[in-house]
């Protein structure tokens, strides 16, 4: 009897110390939670969307032909796909800050590194290697923040925090003007590194996960991150009225019963959006200067559009709330698309400006931040960082697909035209499979959506 009773206690608390992060307004700690976390995802993005603004210097200095190329520009995906998959299985066993320390200081290791390659094969291997790094970034990212934040600011502030990954991009072609030009594309991998030692001092400070802690039982430290950071005293909640929901039972339930639609319909639409996303990032550079434009300007049309593709997580992340988290996805995939189309047919500088603006908007921006937003609510905290993890691998692996695809495409001499009449039958694709598939996960709390999807009744 005194079992079972200090088990409903132990829930009791656990409920009433979630429920108050939920409720709790967003105080100057969690703006510095997420900024730590937003300048770690800018960084990870810098390192990962640099490599387009590279790899002519790269083809040069060993000489790759077109085939060769895709492939270097694709390994790096190789080893996110590992980061990616790997990394939730430890974040939800050891903690997502442990997890998250250790990717940071492996691929500012690595950048350093690859540095320095002195081949091909070199170059392909620590580009991969680095991949694992950069990989399990991303998805500790948006599993941290979406167990720390306020529910009704959860949206908006997950879908945000990829405007900062994006924005890296544009970041990036400005740096490539003044570095490359002396520095050579070595230069690039260098100045990625540094910026490493302040993102681990930073990332020591923040706590861990009070979701995990409470899933190990560890509910006195999780009541005094609770305390220190929620404006509501989880004293003064009601219990609850609904059962909890059902511990799923392995990790496997990703891809069975009620979890089998949305997870198919989210990895679906991270594979098209990463495919065309990642796919511009590594060949736009190189479209450009085969249109004639010298590589200052390459570099600088290409921040000016992947900068707009970071604003467009602004403006999905506010349309989640408001239309929901499936039907925002869905629309900016599609309007994407329709757009890509568009885009392939402009012909002076100013309409490829203008067009390549509005595509990243929408396809880049305004899916992007908004589905890992919407990724990271739909699994329940046991295996969280794992969904979050195998989600972000099928974008990786649209990554792996498009790059030496569209590389083998454009070696063909097909009419540039090709190239975008593909990426936007992608989009299509992914705007209405993911729809008809997905799951409505907007103004719900983490466990209520857990309730639904895991079968519990309220």
């Amino acid at each position: 009897m005194n079992s079972s009773h200090d088990a409903a206690a132990a829930q009791g608390q656990a409920d009433r110390l979630l429920d108050s992060l939920d409720q709790s307004a967003f105080t100057p700690r969690h703006r510095r939670m997420y900024t730590t976390v937003a300048l770690g995802h800018f960084f990870d993005g810098f390192d990962i969307n640099m490599m387009g603004l590279v790899l002519p210097g790269i083809i040069a200095a060993f000489a790759l032909t077109p085939p060769q190329a895709g492939v270097l520009a694709s390994s790096v995906f190789l080893g996110m796909f590992a980061g990616s998959t790997l990394v939730g299985l430890v974040a939800d066993r050891y903690g997502r800050r442990r997890a998250m320390i250790a990717s940071i200081l492996a691929y500012c290791l690595l950048s350093l590194a690859t540095a320095c390659a002195w081949s091909h094969t070199s170059l392909l291997t620590l580009r991969i290697l680095q991949g694992i790094g950069l990989g399990a970034e991303v998805p500790l990212v948006f599993t941290y923040l979406s167990e720390f934040m306020p529910t009704r600011r959860r949206g908006l502030l997950l879908a945000s925090s990829v405007f900062f990954w994006q924005a890296s991009s544009f970041f990036a072609s400005f740096v490539a003007i003044a570095v490359v030009p002396e520095y050579t594309w070595r230069g690039m991998f260098v100045v990625g590194a540094l910026p490493g030692i302040l993102l681990l001092l930073m990332w020591a400070r923040l706590p861990e996960s009070v979701r995990f802690l409470v899933g190990k039982g560890k509910l006195q430290e999780a009541a005094g991150i609770v305390h220190g950071l929620s404006t509501v005293d989880p004293a003064s909640l009601p219990a609850r009225t609904r059962p909890p929901a059902p511990q799923p039972a392995h990790v496997r339930e990703i891809v069975s019963g009620r979890y089998l639609k949305p997870t198919l319909g989210i990895w679906l639409m991270q594979f098209t959006g990463g495919a065309v996303f990642f796919g511009l990032a590594i060949w736009l550079p190189s479209i450009f200067a085969k249109m004639g434009f010298p590589i200052v300007r390459s570099f600088a049309f290409t921040g000016i559009i992947t900068g707009a593709g970071a604003l467009g997580n602004l403006a999905g992340g506010l349309l989640l709330d408001k239309l929901g988290r499936r039907a925002t996805v869905s629309l900016m995939l599609g309007v994407g698309g329709l757009l890509m189309f568009a885009w392939g047919q402009a012909q002076t500088p100013a309409a490829i400006l203008t067009l390549g603006a509005l595509t990243a908007l929408f396809a880049s921006g305004g899916a992007g931040g908004p589905l890992f937003a919407y990724t990271s609510e739909i699994y329940p905290t046991r295996f969280r960082a794992a969904g979050t993890g195998w989600a972000a691998s099928w974008q990786r692996i649209g990554g792996i697909v498009a790059a030496p695809a569209l590389g083998w495409l454009l070696g063909t001499g097909a009419p540039g035209y090709t190239f975008f009449v593909v990426m936007g039958v992608v989009l299509l694709i992914g705007s209405i499979g993911g729809y008809v598939l997905g799951y409505e996960t907007r103004g719900k709390s983490l466990e209520d959506i857990t309730a639904a999807l895991s079968g519990a009744r309220s």
